[in-house]
């Protein structure tokens, strides 16, 4: 009888143990020689993120080969726990090389070709690497296309042609032009759990680099990189959960935007270059420290409160400076609302207003540029 509880109780034990995280698995992508028809080992990785991220369980760790790579490609996790995605170093990219062949010239040095229109009806073209959005950004005060006949050498404009199709126009070179076509780099949904991303990069999106949105709890991401997109860097939403460490935003609407009910801490990030905000924290709790905001462009460099007069709203600022380029335009900070602790913080030629928010701590008083 003692043997056979001994032999029951073993098989219990082999029975969870490959259930535990100890049945944790590598699993590998590689779209250059990779299948999404293989098992997602070294020697039969798959061909995209997203069958990785279809496979994968708790414990599982994806790592993304080779190294450095450009992935034309992006992943969404739907309500899952316990993943990690090791990027070493790949950028996911938005956006997909245009032909260069059968274009119309239309005129001396305008040239137009017909192209499905894109989600959400954004559009970015990147010129030799450099994305061009021509001012249609999600400000308020975004101006309309240029004419297709007052397009300077460079610039683009799009016309819709009906509910499926529109006319790109482009004034120059057409041989080296990539089109944005994607909406997110990484994307959640649901109730995700531990979920951690790490050495990546997300450029040429429609809509967010990083975009969050959902229950989910307890996210990681470190050493990452959001630019070049249609709306924000990294983006949280609803009831998200985060920690970014070492994370840099440039080049997109918001460098980051979180929102509704969000809790996010910013360590050792950096934020340039955006077009609207460089930081914009209108969720419910958020933390930035050890962070730098150089505020390069008219873009404001923080604004942060309560999205509604009264909700509660901490922010909580340490060893964070914020300074501009701009000699004679100081960087605007603005801070709604809510319960505000700043320490150790430098301020260099920076226009303050705190109107409405609890400030505690030490406000730096604002340095010459």
């Amino acid at each position: 009888m003692r043997r056979l509880i001994l032999l029951l109780i073993l098989c219990l034990d082999s029975f969870w143990l490959g259930l535990s995280p100890l049945a944790a698995a590598n699993l590998h992508v590689n779209p250059e020689v990779g299948s999404d028809a293989g098992v997602g080992s070294e020697e039969a990785p798959f061909k995209t993120l997203q069958a990785a991220i279809n496979k994968a369980t708790e414990g599982d760790v994806i790592h993304l080969h080779p190294q450095g790579a450009i992935y034309r490609q992006s992943g969404h996790f739907r309500s899952q726990v316990g993943i990690t995605i090791e990027g070493n170093g790949v950028t996911l990219d938005g956006a997909d090389p245009l032909p260069t062949t059968d274009w119309e010239e239309i005129e001396d040095g305008i040239f137009r070709r017909k192209l499905k229109r894109t989600p959400l009806d954004r559009h970015l073209l990147i010129f030799d690497g450099r994305m061009e959005r021509m001012g249609r950004t999600q400000s308020s005060n975004s101006p309309e296309f240029p004419a297709v006949r007052e397009l300077k050498p460079g610039q683009f404009c799009f016309e819709n042609i009906d509910e499926a199709f529109g006319w790109l126009y482009v004034r120059g070179d057409v041989t080296k032009l990539e089109w944005a076509t994607r909406v997110n780099g990484i994307a959640t949904s649901g109730e995700c759990r531990k979920l951690a991303v790490r050495n990546l990069r997300a450029r040429n999106f429609l809509n967010d680099g990083f975009n969050v949105h959902g229950d989910c709890r307890e996210l990681q991401f470190r050493d990452i990189e959001g630019f070049d997109c249609f709306d924000e860097g990294f983006s949280a939403h609803e009831s998200a959960q985060c920690t970014i460490d070492r994370g840099t935003f440039f080049g997109n609407e918001n460098g980051i935007a979180d929102v509704n009910s969000a809790e996010t801490t910013y360590r050792n990030c950096r934020f340039y270059g955006n077009v609207n905000v460089d930081v914009l924290l209108i969720g419910s709790k958020h933390a930035l420290v050890d962070c730098e905001i150089i505020n390069s462009t008219s873009a404001a460099a923080l604004v942060a409160g309560p999205r509604t007069k009264g909700e509660p709203f901490v922010l909580h600022v340490e060893r964070v400076s914020i300074i501009t380029k701009d000699k004679d335009q100081p960087a605007r900070v603005r801070l709604d609302g809510g319960d505000v602790k700043i320490h150790e913080c430098r301020f260099v030629h920076v226009d303050l207003n705190t109107t409405g928010a609890n400030i505690s701590g030490q406000v730096p008083l604002g340095e010459a540029p």
